[in-house]
């Protein structure tokens, strides 16, 4: 491959006491806990808007919220305010309220008295605007991640780069919430990837649909003979919600894929829509409830499942996820079942179920790194036990913790977030309304 050399002075724009790096649900998480917690936060996104999963590959509601069999919340905190700010709970009802692990049509179809802790994409853009600024965090849409500079085992400047060119800022913690862990490989930190990575997807909504329970069954039926035929390609569920009961949100496009590979991302979105389309099509023409239905959107981004997973002070096992395997650094619980996607394979995969289980601390630290901390999805974990942790409610609660250690590290005045202490930033998360405990949420009635 040929190269380039390339040197060029950047303007330092700003020395933020946190840098955020992405505002998905793990960075809204960040962001708003490190600057309640009194932080100055500077947060950036290479979207419009934030929210990532919910606003950009379009999801319908928060996954890993609950024990799914007594149905009680296993992470509260800023996922109770989201919900509140969007109108699904009211306020300070959340901890006493009985949910549905989500909005898809199976879920509620089993236990249709449950709570949907639903999201809409719209929604929850002016949710993230309205909480990120209130809580006094200053944004950078339009704005990713180019490069990290690093001296003596700590990132120096994070270079970004947006309609003002090249740009650096010079942050005293780095919270890497961009799903793919950029920041924390670009600044040498180690990572693993499986060979065969979860397979992205391309979420779609149809409007104008005569919505019944029966209705997932035969979207079902429609795709297992067009598959069988050699239609369509291979395909997951279908996984249908609704935001406003005339339209349906379909989970169903399975492309492999990595997002950390240009080429590869390029090509999962082309092939993504392709086959939203046929899906579509292929309902419209042999089911009457899709008579007078129209294609709505896409989400503007293929979504990736699992991509780099940072080697951390801690690694998330599968074990670890089953067991309920306690933490003395607990910072969040999860409870999602191992939802490991195949890459080949169509229709619905076996998904086991989980115990409330614990999420260390130490799966935040890079190794390396002392002024680093990740959140999301390329937390340290095993590709197995990510099946289970990589979900929305569990990544915001890891952004939280993340955002509170980072404020904690800046008004102690400590080296590395390594020394942060841990009954201290436990204490935080409490008083923060997160649920670190999970005796609660086994407690059937």
């Amino acid at each position: 491959m040929t190269s380039i050399s390339y040197s060029k002075a950047l303007p330092v724009v700003a020395e933020p006491d946190v840098l955020v790096c992405g505002t998905g649900v793990a960075g809204i998480g960040a962001a708003v806990a490190a600057a309640r917690s009194g932080a100055k936060v500077l947060a950036v996104d290479r979207a419009g808007f934030a929210g990532g999963f919910f606003t950009n590959i379009i999801g319908s509601a928060f996954d890993g919220f609950v024990y799914e069999e007594t149905g009680r919340p296993v992470v509260g905190g800023l996922v109770f305010e989201m919900l509140e700010r969007m109108g699904v709970i009211e306020p300070g009802t959340g901890p006493s309220l009985k949910f549905n692990v989500n909005g898809d049509f199976t879920e509620v179809e089993k236990h249709p008295d449950r709570l949907i802790p639903r999201t809409d994409p719209e929604r929850f853009k002016l949710a993230s605007d309205r909480i990120l600024t209130e809580s006094g965090v200053n944004l950078l849409f339009h704005t990713q991640v180019a490069d990290v500079i690093t001296a003596g085992g700590r990132i120096d400047s994070v270079v970004l780069s947006n309609k003002a060119g090249l740009v650096a800022v010079r942050p005293k913690v780095v919270i890497d919430c961009s799903g793919d862990g950029d920041v924390a490989a670009w600044a040498g930190c180690s990572y693993e990837q499986a060979e065969g990575v979860q397979p992205m997807s391309i979420h779609f909504r149809v409007s104008n649909v005569k919505l019944t329970f029966e209705l997932r069954r035969k979207c079902s039926d429609v795709l297992a003979k067009a598959r069988a035929a050699g239609k369509i390609r291979p395909y997951g569920g279908p996984w249908p919600a609704t935001f406003s009961g005339t339209d349906i949100y379909f989970n169903a496009v399975r492309t492999p894929g990595d997002s950390t590979d240009p080429e590869d991302w390029t090509r999962a979105e082309i092939d993504g829509r392709e086959d939203a389309w046929r899906m579509f099509d292929l309902w419209k023409a042999e089911l009457p409830e899709f008579e007078d239905a129209h294609f709505f959107t896409s989400g503007p981004t293929a979504g990736s499942r699992e991509s780099r997973r940072i080697v951390g002070d801690y690694t998330l096992t599968a074990d670890d996820v089953r067991t309920a395997k306690r933490q003395n650094d607990v910072i969040v619980l999860g409870a999602w079942r191992i939802d490991r996607h195949p890459q080949e394979a169509s229709g619905y995969h076996d998904q086991p179920e989980v115990p409330p289980y614990d999420i260390a601390y130490r799966t935040l630290l890079p190794q390396g790194v002392e002024n680093l901390l990740v959140a999301g999805r390329c937390h340290s974990a095993t590709s197995e036990a990510l099946a289970s942790s990589r979900v929305t409610a569990n990544s915001m609660g890891m952004g939280q913790a993340a955002g509170t250690a980072a404020a904690i590290a800046i008004g102690d005045n400590l080296n590395s977030v390594r020394e942060v202490n841990i009954q201290a930033l436990q204490s935080s998360l409490l008083d923060q309304g997160c649920i670190l405990d999970p005796s609660g949420a086994m407690k059937q009635g």
